[in-house]
């Protein structure tokens, strides 16, 4: 299995968010303070201390799971498929498993996640509370396969799609496990505003072969992240990471076709990982090549 790990992170291994799970186990990737695992594996048992805030969604049922968080106290039983479970940082996590396990991990390091609190709920300080044994949590769920999609498009992977899943995942167990639930953010009715609309679009062209995170788009809009996703898609009809892919292949189709840059080059200029990450795009998305692309236009 293959491990993609951002150059954004620290160099020494200790530090890093997944450091704990083999990398036997599946593929992992880190980037901007989160970190996703997609594991599959045999009976096994696992017996760490969380760094950070971690969170586990069982993708299939697990007979008899095994699990102590904290204490000595074992919680054994039906762990059905989209289980969640919560690993506070600094907590003893204990796990075993009698048959194939598939699962997804979710992490994210102190300072983002107290930043991400912050934005949503405009306080730093709380704590995370476990939900019972075998609690199905649907939306987790979905976020958790998504991510395992992601994952699976290696080496393809948009770490600016895995970023916004893991901010969304985290602001849903910020909102529904932990001591900020009882804080309510201020709602955001409709799309954004023209004058908004206009700044976080101009951002988005002005910047489009840079990174662009969730955070950093709510940012612009002075928004939360939550809030901010919400209201672009009111107002495009596309998830933010939706409409940014839309605008790279839009303006790397319009560079390959009235400009004799390299298919390569363009790809570094719209924001693609590489030529080949363009392609695999503009093949899925608008049914044709670059080079095809550019032949239509001679």
């Amino acid at each position: 299995m293959q491990t993609l790990i951002s150059d954004s992170l620290p160099d020494l291994q200790e530090k890093l968010l997944l450091g704990d799970i083999p990398d036997l186990w599946g593929p992992k990737y880190e980037s901007m303070g989160a970190g996703v695992a997609h594991t599959l594996t045999g009976p096994n048992e696992i017996k760490y201390s969380a760094a950070y805030h971690t969170a586990l969604v069982l993708i299939t049922p697990q007979p008899q799971r095994e699990i102590a968080v904290g204490s000595d106290r074992r919680w054994i039983g039906m762990a059905p498929a989209g289980s969640l479970e919560i690993f506070p940082e600094n907590i003893d996590v204990f796990a075993r498993w009698r048959q194939w396990k598939q699962s997804v991990l979710v992490t994210m390091d102190t300072a983002r996640l107290a930043r991400l609190a912050g934005e949503e709920f405009d306080r730093e300080d709380f704590e995370f509370s476990q939900p019972p044994f075998g609690t199905k949590d649907r939306f987790t769920l979905f976020l958790g396969d998504a991510m395992r999609q992601e994952l699976s498009l290696s080496p393809f992977v948009f770490k600016e799609s895995l970023d916004a899943l893991t901010t969304v995942f985290f602001t849903h167990l910020l909102r529904n496990y932990s001591t900020l639930s009882r804080y309510s953010s201020p709602p955001l009715n409709g799309g954004l505003p023209s004058l908004l609309w206009k700044r976080v679009n101009d951002y988005i062209q002005a910047n489009i072969a840079q990174t662009l995170t969730l955070e950093g788009l709510a940012e612009v809009c002075k928004l939360s992240p939550s809030h901010f996703a919400r209201a672009f898609k009111k107002t495009t009809g596309q998830t933010p990471h939706q409409y940014v892919i839309s605008s790279r292949l839009i303006k790397a189709g319009y560079l390959i076709r009235k400009t004799d840059t390299s298919l390569h080059d363009i790809s570094m200029q719209t924001g693609f990982s590489s030529q080949s990450h363009m392609t695999s795009l503009m093949r899925r998305l608008w049914g044709t090549t670059p080079a095809e692309h550019r032949r239509k236009d001679t």
